[in-house]
């Protein structure tokens, strides 16, 4: 039998580690020739490790847990983690992001990239970046 070497889920993380395991586990599944499904769905099961299974039976219930399909379960799991989005809220700790003196240009840029995932900023996302960027870089010669 092909065992998944996945370490076990972290009940206690945040949902970026709850996603990165997920598509984790399905970079693993990939790997499997002939994983139908349901063997997909136990596969998981196993490998999360008995806090997340327990939290997974929690969240299902009165559903079992071997009657979901993996998408299911992923998406109990995501719901579950995501945390409550106020947008206007990450819109504006965006729009006061500002580089320190000592940051590098790249990890303010990453800073910017990190805090924009949380804002919706959908088709103005590369223009958003830009102006942020060009406003919070302080650095004349930059702007």
């Amino acid at each position: 039998m092909d065992i998944c070497n996945l370490e076990i889920l972290h009940i206690h993380s945040n949902a970026r580690y709850v996603a990165d395991y997920l598509e984790r586990f399905e970079i693993w599944c990939l790997t499997r020739k002939s994983l139908d499904a349901e063997k997909k769905t136990a596969h998981f099961l196993s490998a999360v490790g008995k806090e997340a299974y327990a939290l997974m039976k929690n969240l299902a219930f009165p559903e079992s847990l071997i009657q979901l399909k993996y998408e299911e379960l992923k998406d109990l799991l995501l719901k579950h983690f995501q945390p409550v989005n106020f947008e206007a809220a990450e819109r504006a700790k965006f729009h006061y992001l500002a580089r320190d003196p000592n940051q590098s240009v790249r990890d303010f840029i990453l800073q910017l990239q990190t805090q924009a995932a949380h804002c919706n900023f959908k088709d103005q996302l590369q223009t958003q970046l830009r102006d942020r960027l060009v406003a919070g870089i302080n650095c004349s010669e930059l702007q």
